[in-house]
């Protein structure tokens, strides 16, 4: 590892980020790990640091867009980010706003029928192709930059499907030793895919294109990655995945 390097890990909304969120407060002190829920929360906070202050970070963790490394005074840095299958995606957000009250989108969302969620202009930018958005720096509909981005610049495209696998290659990557986790933030008692018709889920992947494949190609590099481990590594990727105690 760079001892100079900034890791950023870019939380996407509901792809299993709080609970990444909480195996990073684990390997991080508070003066090296900066976490923020917007960009520009990010940015702000970023420009206050002091000389010291920059020296001790380490971590950077929010819902940021692509490109918040522009604000890292030329420190050297990797991207590090979980991606979902973009169907999951859409169903997790409309049940999560309704079991959170103090969610902003909660009183509008509580009286949405969920096709009427999915349909809406007004939840447009959380229904429709939101990982693509995040990836490719907040260019609309730019899958081409999100894929090249995600190639060029993210040392591992974890998928929340996969999430022992994915902490493994950030684990290995990163060198961390305490990894243990419990599952964070996650919508309880949610309908699943197949308890809507056909017809609602054609609808999610019509608008979640661009995300779909962004997902694959997602998908793709991590099994790249993972095919390209030792034979030792991939026994001891198998032992961590039967021995990983969720606590």
């Amino acid at each position: 590892m760079n001892e100079n390097k900034i890791y950023i890990f870019q939380h996407i909304p509901k792809t299993a980020g709080s609970t990444l969120q909480s195996i990073l407060k684990k390997q991080y002190d508070s003066e090296e790990l900066y976490i923020a829920n917007r960009g520009e929360m990010m940015i702000s906070k970023l420009n206050d640091l002091s000389k010291n202050e920059w020296e001790k970070i380490k971590c950077l963790n929010g819902h940021v867009l692509f490109g918040i490394h522009e604000h890292l005074s030329n420190r050297p840095f990797e991207y590090y980010t979980m991606l979902r299958d973009p169907v999951e995606h859409v169903i997790s957000e409309y049940y999560f706003i309704l079991r959170k009250p103090n969610n902003l989108s909660h009183n509008i969302v509580k009286n949405m029928s969920f096709e009427e969620f999915i349909t809406s202009e007004q939840f447009k930018g959380r229904t429709s192709n939101r990982q693509t958005f995040f990836v490719s720096g907040g260019v609309q509909n730019d899958i081409n930059l999100a894929k090249k981005n995600l190639e060029n610049y993210y040392a591992v495209v974890g998928i929340t499907e996969m999430f022992e696998e994915s902490l493994y290659l950030i684990v290995q990557e990163l060198g961390w030793k305490n990894y243990r986790y419990k599952k964070r933030n996650v919508t309880i008692k949610r309908p699943l895919r197949e308890d809507f018709p056909e017809e609602v889920i054609e609808i999610i992947m019509k608008n979640n294109k661009l995300d779909i494949e962004l997902y694959n190609f997602g998908m793709q590099l991590m099994e790249e990655k993972i095919q390209n481990l030792s034979p030792e590594s991939k026994k001891n990727m198998e032992h961590f995945i039967a021995n990983t105690e969720k606590k």
